[in-house]
């Protein structure tokens, strides 16, 4: 009897981490719940001594999971991207082509940019993929946080594991660690310039460094982005990208 009573207490600790795990994710998945937004994106790609500087805008709808993005810097004036659940197609202005992201495609960066189309795909809200558990809690560039470890359930999940530095208060990542299979980390994401957008906190910058590529870094930074808006009509149609 004392035995069970002592093991009782031992695993209280670890019941509440699960249960603050959980419930946490759950804050920061109901932060980015949106119906409908628009976007305006800068956003620098470093690779050593090379920058090249892009600009978008896009927009996005939940119900349906769909998004539009339309590059406006003279490169690469006119291409677009149109995301429709779990399928991904681009549109070349000069050859007036559109063509399906699968695959193999999937693994490459957007515009050579450190963020893959598959990591485009994955919009899902963070508990419908990963388990997650309170590791413990932590200071990270200067605000309290709770250290998360997501692990994948889903075979389709982009990583493996992600590890978030989760602000306190706010309930927005401020770090995200995401690693492979074999415990390599990939991709190392800071969030700053947190500006709250009527009921939500959202990061104006983004920098993300895919550690299998030396000296690559990409920023976005956001010039606007406006939530629970109406979308012209089609915009989530293969026929926009040829307009």
């Amino acid at each position: 009897m004392k035995k069970s009573f002592l093991l009782f207490f031992l695993l209280i600790p670890l019941i509440a981490s699960a249960e603050t795990a959980d419930e946490i994710i759950n804050k920061v998945d109901q932060n980015q719940l949106f119906i409908t937004q628009k976007y305006k994106i800068e956003m620098t790609i470093k690779k050593g001594n090379r920058e090249l500087a892009k600009e978008f805008f896009g927009y996005g709808q939940k119900d349906g999971d769909k998004a539009f993005m339309e590059f406006t810097n003279r490169e690469d004036l006119g291409v677009k991207y149109l995301k429709l659940n779990d399928e991904l197609w681009i549109y070349f202005p000069d050859a007036d082509d559109i063509m399906k992201i699968s695959g193999h495609m999937l693994k490459q960066g957007l515009m050579g940019s450190d963020i893959s189309y598959e990591d485009l795909l994955e919009t899902e809200e963070m508990k419908t993929k990963y388990e997650s558990k309170f590791i413990k809690s932590e200071n990270f560039d200067g605000r309290d946080c709770y250290v998360i470890e997501a692990n994948a359930k889903v075979e389709d999940a982009s990583y493996q594991k992600q590890i978030l530095f989760i602000d306190k208060e706010k309930y927005i990542p401020l770090k995200i660690e995401m690693y492979a299979k074999g415990g390599r980390l990939l991709k190392n994401m800071l969030l700053s310039d947190i500006r709250k957008v009527g009921s939500r906190y959202v990061p104006w910058k983004i920098e993300i460094q895919d550690k299998r590529r030396r000296n690559s870094k990409t920023t976005l930074v956001f010039k606007e982005i406006i939530y629970d808006i109406n979308v012209p009509e089609n915009t989530f149609t293969r026929r926009s990208l040829k307009k």
